[in-house]
């Protein structure tokens, strides 16, 4: 295969096989393009690179990381921890935990979202360009349907990079502000590469939307080795994952009526390939094929590349920002957690700690709690850096496997629970209480919680405070708020709460703007 390289930045969104993915530089044009998928075989290694981009150039570049960080920090779940007491704040954390709004830039985000995720929409789109330019069928002799799975899979990352993409550098769903490059196809050459169009948050999610109706159309319901390859098995996107994000985009959008559509899908016609049986600590200390029963898309990290070798994936970098173990197996001798921690907030709201932050009863009793988040009292943390002269709670839910082997739960279904639940107690056209209820339950069941026994009217607070509690830490917070049109409380920073459609989103990078002429470059 020839490479088209070029000076420019992942904008240019042009397609480079996995082994290119290695260094990620931008050269001339110094040959032309072939096509470098020439069987289906071939074509296979698309949906495998599509994943792969996602991640970027290192794990601490990848999207599922770094990506999280904003939903959490311009939310009210999350503190800083003390500068004074040995932590080093990251600045661009400090900006967003201090509300910087739009004109700011996150430099953060440069690379796990901005160039991973336009990375990743370039692969896809080469790809997509790749079927589309045969009439659908690429490999006549294997049959026209033979490329259906591999569309869809490429469908669903292209949906999901852009999703990242929009929260992260636009305004909230609905707006008609343009600002985002947009291509749907593959740059042909290098003007047209730094020409891009431009589209607005609104233009963006139309796309996701169509993206992963498609893909859950194409998309088989579960890997079948008698039909599949063998990578097939390890975090890839299937017909509920698809419909599983298909319902966040909806509910993201206000769209309660369709996402609910999409719930009931998922959780209700699963065949039973996904449930809430198991602890919650079996979500997040899988590595290898395995998975946890609830977990409807996860990033392998224990994989070969897909394409013969025998090395892994790149981890996920960043997680040890807020979590209680650095990259290893939880134990004794933590060393994570550099910053950011629980907010007194979320822990009092949430019931997990009363007016002097002292532990409560019901904390001890909820096993997300006890199992995936770590309580050091004033002065007691065991990492000797740290002299810390109040308690902190550290969510721990990441690398409970180990270093670069713990897979990661992107998309979970006790998150298509708690989404139904208050779109049926509060949000949809219809209310249905009894079911509202029933989901709600199924989630605190599963955390060794009594049912709920408050009244209807108190449902849908009890829903949200489930879904603070559940959903923490996993980059979920702000666009929760968004997506159901809730003001935006203060958390530990005192003040008043801010409305839902605050300008919460990083300017676009001064580089792209540089050499995009489609931004003014």
């Amino acid at each position: 295969m020839k490479y088209i390289n070029f000076k420019s930045i992942a904008l240019v969104l042009v397609v480079f096989m996995l082994s290119a993915c290695d260094n990620e530089e931008f050269f001339d044009l110094t040959n032309p393009v072939e096509s470098p998928w020439l069987s289906l075989e071939d074509f296979e290694k698309s949906a495998i690179g599509a994943y792969y981009t996602l991640t970027g150039n290192g794990g601490n570049r990848s999207i599922f990381g770094t990506g999280r960080m904003n939903a959490e920090a311009y939310a009210d779940g999350m503190q800083l921890a003390s500068a004074n007491e040995g932590f080093n704040v990251n600045t661009d954390i400090e900006d967003m935990y201090n509300r910087a709004t739009s004109g700011t830039v996150i430099g953060l985000f440069d690379n796990p979202v901005w160039r991973s995720g336009y990375f990743a929409v370039g692969h896809a789109n080469a790809a997509l360009d790749h079927i589309a330019n045969n009439d659908g069928v690429p490999y006549p002799e294997a049959g026209p349907d033979a490329t259906n799975r591999l569309e869809g899979e490429l469908r669903f990352v292209r949906a999901y990079a852009y999703y990242y993409i929009a929260r992260v550098y636009a305004p909230a769903y609905p707006s008609d502000e343009q600002r985002l490059p947009f291509r749907v196809n593959q740059a042909r050459n290098f003007e047209e590469a730094k020409a891009s169009d431009v589209a607005s948050a609104n233009d963006i999610y139309a796309l996701i939307v169509e993206d992963l109706k498609q893909a859950k159309d194409l998309l088989p319901e579960r890997f079948d080795a008698d039909l599949h390859p063998a990578a097939y098995a390890d975090g890839r996107a299937n017909k509920f994952s698809a419909a599983a994000l298909l319902a966040k985009v909806y509910f993201q959008m206000g769209e309660y009526d369709l996402a609910r559509a999409e719930l009931d899908f998922v959780i209700d016609q699963n065949g039973g390939d996904y449930d809430l049986s198991e602890d919650p600590v079996e979500t997040w200390n899988k590595t290898g094929v395995a998975r946890g029963k609830e977990v409807l898309w996860y990033y392998a990290a224990w994989a070969g590349d897909g394409l013969g070798g025998s090395s892994n994936w790149k981890h996920p970098g960043r997680f040890s920002w807020y979590n209680a173990n650095n990259r290893d197996a939880s134990g004794a001798d933590k060393n994570g957690g550099r910053f950011m921690a629980a907010s007194d907030a979320f822990l009092q709201t949430v019931g997990w700690a009363d007016e002097n932050m002292n532990e409560t009863a019901e904390a001890l009793q909820d096993k997300r709690y006890t199992q995936l988040w770590a309580r050091f009292e004033a002065g007691g943390d065991p990492r000797s850096q740290f002299a810390t002269g109040k308690p902190y709670v550290w969510c721990d839910k990441y690398y409970k496997a180990g270093r670069r082997i713990t897979n990661v739960p992107l998309i979970r279904l006790a998150d298509m629970y708690l989404l139904r639940a208050i779109i049926r107690a509060e949000l949809g056209s219809s209310t249905d209480l009894a079911g509202a209820r029933a989901d709600l339950d199924a989630v605190r069941t599963r955390a060794g919680l009594a049912a709920f026994a408050g009244t209807d009217a108190e449902l849908p607070n009890a829903i949200h405070v489930e879904r603070f509690k559940e959903m923490a830490f996993e980059g979920d917070r702000l666009y929760y708020l968004q997506g159901a049109r809730m003001s935006i409380p203060a958390g530990d920073r005192g003040g008043a709460e801010v409305p839902w459609d605050s300008p919460f989103y990083s300017d676009i990078p001064a580089f792209e703007i540089e050499l995009n002429d489609g931004l003014g470059g």
